[in-house]
């Protein structure tokens, strides 16, 4: 049921507060897998979960995996959402900060600069 997903989505969350990150991942991961079953790839829960996956990876230093969960997700919500809606936005800075930590500075300020602009032009339409 939805309402038990998003309670064990809880439950993956304070894992990882508690730094239970291998217990986090394998909770957010079956998480992950159920709400995309019973939602959808693309249903906003879906896209929560799959965004845990990523944070539990990088928490264990799986950055690359991290950035393909990352990635995963900004495109779905750019896909779903628009590419300046700012789901999509901090989906996307998620990416930005993975590739840093991965070494890849020159490919992470670009994304960082694409995402700034996207909100400046999004602030300005909303004046």
């Amino acid at each position: 049921h939805p309402e038990t997903l998003r309670a064990r989505h809880g439950r993956c969350v304070n894992l990882g507060r508690l730094g239970r990150w291998e217990e986090a991942l394998s909770e957010s991961r079956e998480v992950a897998v159920l709400r995309e079953q019973v939602l959808g790839p693309d249903h906003p829960d879906t896209l929560v979960s799959l965004r845990e996956v990523a944070v539990g990876l990088g928490w264990l230093g799986s950055w690359a995996d991290a950035l393909t969960e990352y990635r995963r997700v900004a495109t779905a919500r750019e896909r779903v959402l628009g590419p300046d809606h700012p789901d999509t936005l901090a989906s996307r800075n998620d990416e930005a900060h993975c590739l840093e930590q991965l070494g890849r500075g020159a490919e992470a300020v670009a994304l960082y600069r694409r995402v700034a602009a996207l909100r400046e032009q999004r602030a300005a339409a909303a004046r």
